[in-house]
């Protein structure tokens, strides 16, 4: 694409042919650990009765804090009307209140309640416990390389996303 800006990672040298296999495999292993989270995550979602957009609501609103329903709305990709439905939906669960905001009293925050944090601790907690087993296995320095090579490809994924 014309215009393209590289990404914050160092870019392997053209013309390896074991490089590009390795590039490869790596985009696939990132392609398969996105496709076993997002079915996780919907069966998480279905788990807890809760739609798939009223699920990553949740998460974000315990992953980031309380949130506007702007800043809500623009992470989950969704309209206006499609947060506020989404939000009477939890609000009528008890899983979240909108908070009017001290310092301006026109602005919402959207609090999640401890029901809902309760909620999304129970859902993860098998995932959770499989990730220690596995941290213990591994041992400090493999868990760690493993946390930040999660956290870089993260970030690239995020760069990538902002281009598009």
């Amino acid at each position: 694409m014309p215009g393209m800006i590289s990404p914050p990672l160092p870019s392997p040298e053209s013309g390896q042919q074991g490089e590009q296999t390795a590039s490869d495999a790596l985009i696939a292993a990132m392609r398969a650990l996105q496709n076993a989270l997002d079915e996780h995550d919907g069966a998480l979602a279905s788990a807890s009765g809760l739609g798939r957009s009223d699920w990553r609501c949740l998460r974000l609103l315990a992953e980031r804090g309380d949130q506007s329903p702007g800043s809500l709305q623009r992470a989950l990709g969704l309209t206006s009307g499609s947060v506020t439905a989404l939000l009477d939906r939890l609000e009528q669960r008890g899983l979240v209140t909108r908070q009017r905001l001290e310092s301006d009293r026109r602005a919402l925050a959207i609090v999640p309640s401890e029901a809902a944090i309760a909620l999304l601790e129970t859902a993860n907690a098998p995932l959770g416990e499989i990730a220690t087993r596995l941290a213990l296995r591994w041992g400090e320095a493999r868990t760690c390389a493993a946390e930040h090579a999660c956290v870089d490809l993260a970030r690239l994924v995020e760069w990538a996303s902002q281009r598009l």
